[in-house]
């Protein structure tokens, strides 16, 4: 279906791009006409802009991920990080953390897609990680990143949270719910945790700017985000 959705798109001089989400990040990379720098770099696009018949990937996760960090005041600089995930939005984390944390753990469920990572990452301090290997990770780790979908039902949860300590720093990707369990349960743990809503706000940002080259109207933006995710809450 994603072959044909983006040749339909190609084919529509009327779309001016598209948002592309889990679990296509990676997929849709291999089947444009060209990749922006970061997206070459991350193989992996959440974002299609559609120039004179070609469609070209970019991603914003990258820096939308610091961005987001740096809003909620952690700076990565001198910490390790253990990543859960492989997929795009995980690529987008490690390439944002990769220059700045003193290690990077990546794990998944098939370890194979996490060595991917880190090799395509230049990923050497840290690297791939059993799942076997979390609960000596999660509590050595200074900032956990959930990239999976794990706990967007509002119920499940990779690891027991007594593993968290408060001096740990929890970004939790999903965005609805926009409280999940390992939130919930870090901060309880004392821990500072925040969730993927900024990200999403930063990244709807610049991909708003690749599509119509103006500047984002922020103020507008955020409120419609917010006023989104107050409508799912109480619908």
């Amino acid at each position: 279906e994603l072959p044909e959705a983006i040749a339909r798109m190609r084919a529509d001089r009327g779309v001016l791009g598209a948002a592309v989400t889990m679990p296509h990040t990676v997929a849709a990379s291999r089947l444009l006409d060209g990749l922006g720098p970061e997206a070459q770099v991350i193989k992996a696009v959440n974002t299609i802009s559609h120039r004179a018949g070609a469609l070209i990937g970019w991603n914003t996760d990258r820096s939308a991920f610091a961005q987001a960090l740096d809003d909620a005041g952690f700076q990565a600089k001198g910490h390790s990080a253990l990543v859960l995930g492989a997929g795009g939005a995980a690529r987008a984390s490690v390439d944002a953390l990769r220059e700045t944390a003193t290690k990077i753990w990546v794990t998944s469920p098939d370890l194979d897609e996490a060595r991917a990572v880190c090799r395509d990452l230049d990923i050497t301090s840290g690297g791939p990680a059993p799942l076997g290997s979390l609960s000596l990770l999660v509590r050595k780790a200074e900032l956990i990143v959930n990239a999976t979908p794990v706990g967007s039902d509002g119920q499940s949860v990779l690891f027991p949270i007594d593993w968290l300590t408060p001096a740990q720093f929890v970004f939790d990707l999903i965005y609805q719910p926009p409280v999940t369990p390992l939130l919930r349960g870090a901060r309880e743990q004392g821990a500072r945790a925040i969730n993927g809503l900024t990200m999403l706000l930063f990244q709807g940002l610049a991909a708003f700017e690749i599509w119509t080259g103006e500047a984002p109207p922020e103020a507008a933006m955020r409120a419609a985000l917010e006023r989104a995710v107050v409508g799912r809450l109480s619908a």
